[in-house]
């Protein structure tokens, strides 16, 4: 298409940008765009589906001959194996198979490790055979804490490699900056492991066909990335592998690869020639199926009478448990002068970590914002002000402004803990951001049936986002019909390739595919009705179900007929991206809370989420998914702590019952606001959405339980003890 200019903006900033758009790809949606379906409240596609159980999920599947496998997991964090015989349990009544992930005297490295797989007729069989596998350990040392890994003389959780795997230093020194400033602020603040604690666990049903390809159905977040390793483990090209992932409770970021129960559903399946389902239970998913690393960051800051910061150290210890990701990427969005970063990877006898919506986010944001909020209080400016002075971005003063009228921010204590009685409100607030506007190399087909009926084909997964919902959205905008007239299919690595979903990527890599593709429907319909009409193809107009032009009118039902097949295929293409009004998100989010001072109970009042996305394409879609992001958050702040016994290295709390989750009678009011900005950078000006709403809300609270108390809680989650102690109680 070449050089085109195209408004961006939002409200009364927008201004016009010339971007270079690829050949082949869609003029964007400018702010000016005139659009009938996108942005409304686009009812879930797949809704129905869901509520009637009609969905079927991988834990549905169960193709005939269907044999059911469970994994042996250690139940020590840190140990040899000195004895694996299975013998006895390969006896056991229904046993056909077993699958080894270790041998004598490999060494076991955290609870939940596994161990073996064994396959039987019934799910019970098979349980009861993995009693029966003869094994030892020897047991080792543990390590579960940053603090403990880092001690001198610590167990090491590697042989010959330190605990403590130092990093580098970024940004420029602000010892001079600091000391120069007219208060310096000091404090540390620790944030805990979060489990993933998807409502569908890890699992795979793996067949072998009779023409020796293989079948896969996978609870995945990346039906491509499936078939490849599928493929590896099976000893198979890739194009002998086909995956299915139709519907996913939930992912998070935890199901990427192929993980280990899925390695035995396929290994098992070869062994036997059977089909195989190997499913995790609610304690493996917990040890084994990833988590959100901990953090421990060290912040000392300069800040000038005037609110301006003047510079910002800081140093963080993140620990991915045995594997890596403990990153934390803060200082983020504000102005700290001269700043520097020191970061270091710890390792602990605890599961690998994996990536967790808005990996490292979370963590930064409640130091970051926690500590600015600190450093307002210590020079006595409002945290909003105090914000204001130290970020001028125009769209993060304006969500500012916009959540602060939602909250009513001018009723929060000018001092903090005013008030009278054992229950203190008070509010807080903080920030989010995100850089993800989507990437080339997706295909999206649009089917037009001569029967009026039409679909939308993609094989990436929709993961529980609205994926299927979004491409509807689009493909109907461009076709002038509802939404719910659009068949979305998805999850099928025999459908148009598509990306994994996670960083937020889903949405705006296929949907301006699919807006290409619908498009392309568009124009051979457009050209097949023009005769009909009297007028040229580019005179018709699509609208209400309708084809108009020549002062006459069709409707799509009678246009697809003049398509002359039964079933036309149009595809559209993924463009590379281009210009835009900014290259991520912002976000911003206000909490008001009551604090119970006498036993310690946090209860948030009311959330204000608002949010920035790019182009809003379904608005109902866009705010379930800040509300999913602010409950996640809510849990994270006030709850979800997994534990590990000191002694053994077992987690003690690897199940619903005693990992607490944030349930309905602890949600706030929580008021998602879409704020819409035309962004270009792709023919939709879409942006990643899934990650930025779970980032802020923490620290959020953690800011208005300060303000309500005028005590600081610097620990996740924030326990009844945890703010007995910062209240200093010591008769609890």
């Amino acid at each position: 298409m070449g050089k085109i200019k195209t408004k961006v903006g939002f409200g009364d900033k927008v201004r016009e940008i010339e971007v270079d758009v690829p050949d082949g790809d869609a003029e964007p949606w400018g702010a000016d765009a005139k659009l009938s379906v996108v942005g409304t409240d686009v009812i879930r596609v797949d809704a129905a589906a869901k509520a009637s159980g009609r969905a079927k999920y991988t834990y549905d599947v169960k193709p005939s001959d269907l044999l059911h496998a469970f994994v042996l997991h250690s139940p020590y964090g840190a140990a040899t194996l000195k004895k694996l015989d299975t013998s006895a349990a390969e006896k056991m009544p229904g046993v056909k198979g077993v699958h080894r992930f270790k041998k004598r005297g490999d060494p076991v490295l955290y609870h939940g490790d596994e161990i073996v797989a064994i396959a039987a007729e019934t799910a019970e069989q098979a349980e009861d055979a993995l009693k029966a596998v003869a094994v030892e350990y020897e047991r080792k040392p543990v390590v579960t804490t940053i603090a403990a890994a880092m001690k001198d003389g610590a167990p090491q959780v590697f042989d010959g490699k330190p605990n403590l795997q130092r990093g580098r230093s970024q940004g420029r020194d602000p010892s001079d900056a600091i000391q120069g400033a007219d208060k310096v602020v000091e404090a540390t603040y620790e944030t805990q492991v979060q489990t993933h604690s998807s409502l569908e666990p890890h699992g795979s049903v793996a067949k072998f066909e009779a023409d020796g390809s293989l079948t896969v159905w996978c609870s995945t977040q990346a039906t491509f990335g499936i078939k490849g390793q599928a493929a590896n483990a099976a000893g198979l090209r890739g194009n002998k592998v086909r995956v299915f992932a139709e519907f996913v409770g939930g992912g998070f970021g935890s199901k990427f690869g192929l993980h280990p129960s899925g390695q035995a559903a396929v290994a098992l399946a070869k062994q036997t020639g059977r089909p195989v389902k190997c499913m995790m239970t609610r304690e493996g998913e917990h040890t084994t199926g990833g988590n959100r690393p901990s953090s421990l960051q060290k912040m000392k800051g300069g800040v000038g009478a005037d609110g301006v910061m003047r510079g910002l150290s800081v140093e963080i210890h993140g620990s991915g448990g045995v594997g890596g990701g403990g990153g934390v990427p803060n200082p983020m969005i504000y102005n700290f002068g001269a700043a520097q970063k020191t970061e270091s990877g710890v390792f602990i006898n605890g599961g690998p970590a994996a990536a967790f919506r808005a990996p490292g986010h979370p963590q930064a944001a409640f130091a970051v914002d926690s500590f600015l909020d600190e450093c307002a209080h210590a020079v006595d400016i409002d945290p909003l002000e105090f914000r204001r002075k130290n970020c001028g971005d125009e769209l993060y003063l304006a969500e500012w402004d916009l959540g602060a009228k939602l909250i009513g921010w001018e009723r929060r204590n000018r001092k903090p803990g005013d008030g009278a009685g054992p229950l203190k409100r008070g509010m807080g607030m903080a920030s989010t951001r995100w850089g993800q506007i989507g990437r080339e190399g997706s295909r999206v087909d649009v089917v037009v049936g001569s029967d009026g009926t039409v679909e939308a084909h993609n094989g990436a997964q929709d993961i529980g986002t609205g994926t299927k919902t979004i491409l509807a959205t689009i493909v109907a905008e461009e076709l002038g019909i509802k939404a719910s007239q659009v068949v979305v299919k998805m999850g099928d690595t025999d459908l148009p390739p598509g990306p994994g979903s996670g960083g937020s990527t889903t949405a705006p890599s296929v949907g301006p595919a699919a807006r290409n593709a619908g498009i392309a429907a568009k124009n051979a319909l457009a050209k097949a009705a023009a005769a009909k009409l009297g007028c040229e193809a580019k005179d018709v107009t699509f609208a209400d179900a309708k084809l108009s032009g020549g002062g006459k009118s069709v409707t799509f039902e009678e246009a697809c007929k003049l398509l002359g097949e039964e079933r036309s295929r149009f595809s559209g293409d993924r463009a590379k991206n281009y210009g835009t009004y900014r290259g991520g998100v912002a976000g911003c989010q206000f909490a008001e809370v009551e604090v119970d001072v006498e036993t310690g109970m946090v209860r948030p009042i009311k959330i204000v989420a608002v949010q920035d996305a790019g182009r809003v394409i379904s608005k109902l879609t866009f705010e379930s998914q800040v509300l999913g992001g602010v409950i996640q958050g809510i849990s994270y702040a006030l709850h979800e702590d997994r534990m590990l016994d000191r002694n053994v290295g077992t987690q003690v709390n690897a199940d619903f019952l005693n990992y607490k989750i944030s349930g309905a009678n602890d949600m706030p009011e929580i008021v998602p606001v879409a704020f819409s900005v035309a962004n270009a950078g792709n023919n939709c000006g879409m942006a990643g959405l899934g990650e930025p709403p779970t980032i802020p809300t923490a620290a959020a609270i953690a800011n208005a339980v300060f303000n309500a108390t005028g005590a600081r809680v610097r620990t996740l989650p924030i326990t009844p003890a945890r703010m007995l102690a910062a209240l200093g109680r010591k008769d609890w």
